[in-house]
């Protein structure tokens, strides 16, 4: 892609930005309108939406590698045909294009990977926080491993499909998530009023002691 001058490094950064700019306006704004509005929106229905909005973002990537690939001078062998000038001559497709990829992307994170470790953290008793956040930061490095294993394909003229079928695949895992997991949000102040209850009578026992 056409980068102008713009190194690599500052275009990820947009990612940081998006969940710098995006977080407050989700806590402040978003869940409190939802909230004075009656409109339930517990931790399931975030991790939820969180899927359905990352599927989103990978589909825009998608459609991005397809503009590309229709895109001259080199078409689906981006930097590698003769017309690239050994390499130097890019796709004439801005790398701006990207931008809405990594504010979809941090609203993604926002609503799940946030929400999860919000989660985990009030539902686990006082004495196995550490070991449950532990836990949750697992899945990252399980997403990791399960990135490096797909590299082989994550390659031209492949991206396309890449892309498309992990839009695919998070899509799919949305309603089976949701339906196994939406009672908890129904019973979520109750969860919390029962851990809350829990660490009183520790509080109790031990001052007993």
């Amino acid at each position: 892609m056409q980068l102008n001058g713009v190194p690599n490094d500052t275009i990820q950064a947009l990612n940081g930005i998006g969940c710098i700019i995006l977080g407050p306006i989700f806590q402040k704004l978003l869940y409190p309108l939802l909230n004075d509005h009656k409109i339930a929106f517990g931790p399931i229905g975030r991790i939820t939406a969180a899927f359905i909005t990352m599927a989103a973002a990978m589909a825009y990537a998608a459609g991005i590698q397809r503009l590309i690939y229709n895109t001259g001078p080199c078409y689906e062998e981006p930097l590698a045909c003769p017309a690239s000038d050994s390499g130097r001559i890019p796709n004439s497709v801005s790398v701006w294009i990207q931008t809405p990829v990594y504010f979809i992307l941090a609203a993604a994170e926002i609503l799940g990977f946030v929400t999860a470790s919000e989660y985990a953290y009030s539902k686990a008793p006082k004495n196995m926080k550490a070991l449950v956040q532990a836990l949750t930061q697992v899945t990252a490095g399980v997403g990791s491993a399960l990135g490096m294993s797909i590299s082989p394909i994550m390659e031209d003229p492949h991206l396309v499909i890449m892309y498309t079928a992990l839009a695919a695949s998070m899509l799919a895992m949305t309603a089976p998530f949701w339906w196994w997991f939406k009672k908890y949000d129904k019973i979520d102040e109750d969860l919390n009023a029962l851990n809350l209850t829990i660490e009183e009578e520790r509080a109790d026992t031990a001052q007993i002691a």
